[in-house]
């Protein structure tokens, strides 16, 4: 269990260091932090090395869904440009919150 951790710890900390940058508003870091190693501690007790499904697979998931939608909205999946666009389809990237269009 200690190295399904230390994986994880490891695993998030890469990720956070490769885009990290990309996260707002930036209270959600410590949210993911903790939620990822909370169910990676809780599926090493209850699934023993099954729970490396969830310690590896959970981060690829996530990195193929943003480089599925990023292409799919002709955002470039590295860098996340034009930033104009990629704050635009996803509100919550902005650090605002949910906000009601409104149309004029």
């Amino acid at each position: 269990m200690f190295y399904h951790m230390v994986l994880a710890t490891t695993l998030w900390l890469s990720g956070f260091a490769l885009f990290g940058r990309f996260i707002a508003p930036r209270w959600k870091i410590f949210g993911k932090l903790f939620f990822y190693l909370l169910v990676s501690y809780l599926l090493s007790i209850w699934l023993g090395n099954w729970a490396l499904i969830w310690i590896i697979g959970h981060p690829l998931l996530g990195i193929a869904g943003h480089i599925w939608w990023c292409r799919k909205n002709s955002i470039n999946w590295l860098t996340c440009q034009p930033r104009a666009r990629y704050l635009e389809l996803r509100p919550w990237a902005s650090g605002d919150g949910f906000k009601e269009k409104t149309t004029t």
